[in-house]
């Protein structure tokens, strides 16, 4: 998988219909989805799973489905399985255990689209592009509780796939505030999954606000309630 040109947006839900209402106001890419999230949802799991393929197949974007095997074997089967049902859109997230390890070396032998998930350091991000995954994730907030710097570690993994060569993009998960999506940006990190809420802050500011109300606030004490299409 090449890297695109800019940094990728997911939603980060098991909701399709939250997925949708986001898609309709901002240009996302697809939406990720782990066995956690994936036990929130009301649905049956497969009713849910359905209707990701369906509306993969519809739009183009990407769906990324995490295994829940624990061995490498079963986690290669599973990787196969997801791959024949929800076709070239899916992106298939693998642990970043031993086995999950293992499991990567599989997967890509057979050409599968592979995300290392639950990362945590560096040298679990380049064994993860070295194996040949095609996103690393690393969690940002959970590096930040276990003392370390979310945002410099995704900085100095951005740098080392490129000065290695690796196409790997890292994908940043786990969140806390908007302004650190804005700092991943900055460092050059490849892609982001949040939560819907997020995107809405993302494009929040007081600025902003004042700014439009004082647009409002001129055209209707010059123009009333009429609109510019009805001077046309």
């Amino acid at each position: 998988m090449k890297r695109s040109g800019y940094m990728e947006f997911f939603v980060d839900i098991a909701d399709i219909e939250k997925v949708k209402n986001v898609a309709a106001y901002f240009p996302i890419d697809g939406f990720t989805t782990n066995p956690n999230i994936l036990t929130k949802s009301d649905k049956p799991l497969e009713e849910n799973l359905r209707e990701y393929k369906e509306y993969i197949d519809e739009t183009g974007y990407t769906v990324f489905v995490q295994v829940t095997a624990e061995n490498a074997d079963e986690m290669f089967a599973q990787a196969k399985a997801l791959k024949a049902y929800f076709g070239d859109r899916v992106v298939v997230k693998l642990p970043c255990s031993k086995e999950g390890y293992k499991a990567l070396l599989l997967c890509k032998k057979e050409g599968l689209t592979i995300c290392m998930t639950v990362i945590h350091s560096m040298l679990q991000a380049l064994l993860a592009a070295k194996g040949g995954a095609d996103y690393a994730a690393p969690y940002v907030s959970h590096i930040d509780n276990i003392g370390a710097d979310g945002i410099g570690c995704v900085g100095e993994m951005v740098k080392a796939f490129d000065r290695y060569g690796y196409k790997t993009k890292v994908l940043g998960a786990s969140f806390r505030t908007a302004d650190e999506i804005e700092r991943l940006a900055g460092v050059g990190c490849h892609a982001v999954t949040i939560t819907p809420e997020f995107f809405d802050l993302l494009i929040k500011h007081p600025s902003t606000n004042e700014s439009l109300e004082m647009f409002r606030n001129s055209w209707k004490n010059a123009f009333g309630e009429s609109q510019i299409t009805d001077y046309l």
